[in-house]
């Protein structure tokens, strides 16, 4: 049997081919480079030691969005583009003949001993195959965090600038709440640390069992995820974006809720210390008062908080806080980290 596929445009004309993949946006930590994109980073595992870094390669992961062969998320349109060089043959399994792209990509694993004809019965090298299955990747997560996020964000910032540092204190008209709500829960759940939460649930979901199980070097889809949790977390996670840039999912749910009931209130250091920022940007922080709060530093002079609000009354709230406020905010930034801070 012989599967045939037809194919609805060009998707490489649209996909980015980036192979670095931004967990940090490099657009977010321009705000805190100079000189062509060199960033001041203390690695926690070397406190106090300040290193150059430049933020084209820095908080990422080469392929890190990329969907590809044998990943359950795939879709039947995901399928049928990776297995597009072997869709004219005839491929059989423990003697059963695969009907779809999708029987394909479910027995990935077992590539090795699939026997793959051509229509005259004669064998095709597998080798070649598989390399050319390989170099295919689905890259639409990476392309859509670009054009419904971060394209805009050089723009938003300095909007804000614009608004908050003029206004000595109290309020302002609200602005691009949507937007801003939007981007906050994108960071929140795409740093190396993911929204608290989600974290959270996952570790009690997988009581710690899968953290035992470690993947062999040759088999693991990126070099970071070392064990089957780690694998597990990152496929749900990519599911999750997915659907969040096609505004569905938890993490759209999560966004409309905050659109719905919570707001946002800028501070600004005007001393001499200035706000940090870390791998993982957008979180919630619990206060002294045991309130909890969402913590997103916009630039070295602003901090975005975000809060419950019991009703909208259209405005944002502005406050210019001391140094000591502002090392306040930074130690939550510095313990929320995962790797490095950028100051």
């Amino acid at each position: 049997m012989i599967y045939k596929i037809e194919f609805r445009g060009d998707q490489s004309m649209t996909e980015t081919q980036a192979k670095y993949h931004h967990l940090v946006p490099q657009t977010y930590m321009s705000a805190w480079a100079y000189g062509n994109g060199t960033l001041n980073v203390e690695f926690l595992d070397s406190p106090c030691n300040i290193v150059k870094r430049n933020k084209e390669r820095i908080a990422g992961m080469t392929d890190f969005h990329s969907i590809k062969a044998g990943m359950p998320l795939c879709t039947e349109a995901d399928t049928n583009i990776i297995f597009a060089p072997i869709l004219t043959y005839s491929v059989e399994y423990e003697n059963q003949i695969f009907k779809s792209s999708m029987d394909m990509n479910k027995n990935y694993h077992a590539f090795d001993d699939w026997i793959i004809k051509r229509e005259d019965g004669s064998l095709v090298s597998k080798k070649r195959l598989k390399a050319e299955i390989e170099k295919i990747k689905i890259k639409d997560i990476e392309t859509n965090w670009s054009t419904k996020y971060e394209n805009n964000w050089g723009l938003e910032v300095a909007k804000i600038e614009e608004n908050v540092l003029c206004t000595p204190y109290g309020s302002i008209p609200a602005f691009d709440k949507d937007y801003l709500t939007k981007f906050f829960t994108a960071l929140d759940w795409r740093g190396f640390n993911s929204n608290q939460h989600f974290e959270e649930m996952y570790s009690n979901l997988t009581n710690d069992l899968l953290d035992n199980i470690e993947i062999p070097e040759g088999e693991r889809i990126l070099p970071a995820l070392k064990t089957a949790a780690d694998e597990m977390r990152h496929y749900l996670l990519l599911k999750f974006y997915r659907q969040y840039l096609n505004d569905t999912g938890v993490i759209f749910k999560d966004a409309m809720a905050s659109l719905q009931y919570t707001s946002f209130h800028f501070l600004v250091a005007d001393g001499p210390t200035k706000f940090i920022t870390s791998d993982s940007t957008a979180f919630i922080h619990k206060r002294e008062d045991e309130k909890l709060i969402g913590l997103l530093p916009i630039t070295p002079r602003l901090l975005m908080m975000k809060g419950k609000c019991t009703e909208d009354d259209g405005l944002y709230y502005v406050t210019h806080i001391t140094d000591e406020a502002v090392n306040g905010y930074n130690n939550a930034i510095r313990t929320n980290a995962e790797e490095f801070i950028i100051c």
